[in-house]
């Protein structure tokens, strides 16, 4: 009985001790990845200091990483050194000090587990990758001041993803020749069933690659819908229009329907104001009031453009009023609502003030009655009254020969 339990005590250590180094290891390896993840990020906010963020955005994009890969090659080193002290323990036919089963320190399951660990580190690295180019894309696309659109960053992370996925079956020893042909098969039969979402899909790649239509500019589709292009993802362009509603278009649509695009050369907008005068009106004083009314707003009204030179053009002779158009400018399409409106309120106060009528939809009809045309009516009435006396007469005349001859 004192034999077996010294032989078990014996064991116990015998584990013990073998497991020591391995932990130790595996802990030493941990804590070294953290050091190096919390220098990385301490240097990278020290960067940003001089940068726009971008540093600090890889930091957070890197945070977890390197830790997590010091923990794999602490696993690693702790298998490859419990696999030397079980040959040892083997070649010196000691039982299995390690209190693991015999079949995972085989050559085999050794390479097994090496590859496995390394397929780990590449599908952490896949994700950190796509992590940090993607924040490198929408960093730079911020700093140029053009917002990045949703599908750049999604097919990016999304290549940079299928990369590593094809490096993992690689270090798995997976043989991916034989299933691309049936990948290409069912490519084919998925094409097909997709077509509108691939349609979509290209759609969306040659809206960027023209470079005609950019996250913040202001659009108006053929179809009346118009605001300003807050994303493009892989099969819909999002419109957020003045009263922060949203449209979302299919790509396929953006591509193939007519869009006016009021921010390709500039991001000022003209204002254009017609209304009209009366003919009384003097109007080289209806011109100078005007513009007098049109440079105030310039001036004072947010979204104006001071140095601006607003214009007063007479265009037509209306009916009952000389119409004229009256040309502004505002810094933003939607700044012109907001110019409108004051400009209207200030001229109409002016113009009451000038003496200045705005005349009403007024149509004013002459009705002119000639006195010869109004004899020859009443005789032609007299000449058919004498002849229906007449025939009246004739009637009645033959009527009384008819009874007499009865």
């Amino acid at each position: 009985m004192q034999q077996m339990t010294r032989m078990t005590i014996s064991t116990t250590a015998t584990i013990f001790t073998a497991w020591i180094a391995p932990v130790a290891i595996i802990v030493v390896a941990t804590l070294i990845g953290w050091v190096v993840e919390r220098f990385a990020i301490r240097w990278a906010k020290r960067l940003s200091r001089h940068a726009n963020h971008r540093e600090s955005l890889v930091a957070r994009a890197l945070r977890g990483h390197i830790t997590f890969w010091g923990f794999l090659l602490g696993v690693g080193l702790a298998y490859d050194n419990l696999f030397a002290y079980y040959n040892q323990a083997k070649a010196q036919n000691r039982p299995n000090p390690t209190g693991l089963p015999d079949l995972l320190f085989s050559a085999t399951n050794q390479t097994y587990i090496h590859d496995g660990l390394l397929a780990l580190f590449i599908i952490s690295l896949s994700f950190m990758l796509a992590s940090v180019i993607t924040t490198l894309i929408v960093t730079s696309a911020a700093s140029a001041s053009r917002p990045v659109v949703s599908l750049v960053t999604n097919v990016t992370r999304f290549i940079v993803l299928v990369i590593g996925f094809l490096l993992v079956l690689s270090v798995l020893h997976v043989e991916i020749a034989p299933y691309l042909a049936g990948l290409g098969i069912a490519g084919l039969a998925v094409s097909l069933a997709l077509q509108a979402t691939l349609t979509d899909l290209v759609s969306g790649m040659l809206l960027l690659a023209s470079r005609q239509i950019a996250i913040g500019e202001y659009v108006k589709l053929s179809t009346g819908e118009e605001g300003y292009v807050s994303d493009i993802t892989w099969r819909t362009t999002t419109i957020r229009q003045l009263s922060n509603n949203v449209v979302i278009v299919p790509n396929s649509k953006m591509t193939s329907l007519p869009v006016t695009n009021f921010h390709t050369n500039t991001q000022t907008s003209g204002i254009s104001v017609e209304l009209g005068v009366s003919y009384s009106s003097d109007l080289d004083h209806v011109e100078r009031v005007t513009l007098e009314v049109a440079r105030d707003v310039m001036r004072t009204v947010k979204g104006g453009m001071p140095d601006f030179e607003p214009s007063v053009r007479f265009n037509m002779l209306g009916d009952y009023s000389i119409r004229l158009a009256v040309n502004m400018q505002a810094q933003e399409i939607g700044d012109q609502y907001l110019i409108r409106h004051e400009f209207i309120k200030r001229l109409r106060r002016r113009y009451r003030e000038e003496g200045i009528s705005i005349p009403y939809p007024v149509q004013t009809v002459h009705v002119r009655e000639s006195r010869d045309d109004s004899e020859s009516e009443a005789t032609a009435l007299g000449s058919d009254g004498a002849g229906a006396s007449t025939s009246q007469a004739g009637q009645a005349s033959s009527n009384s020969s008819d009874a007499s001859s009865r």
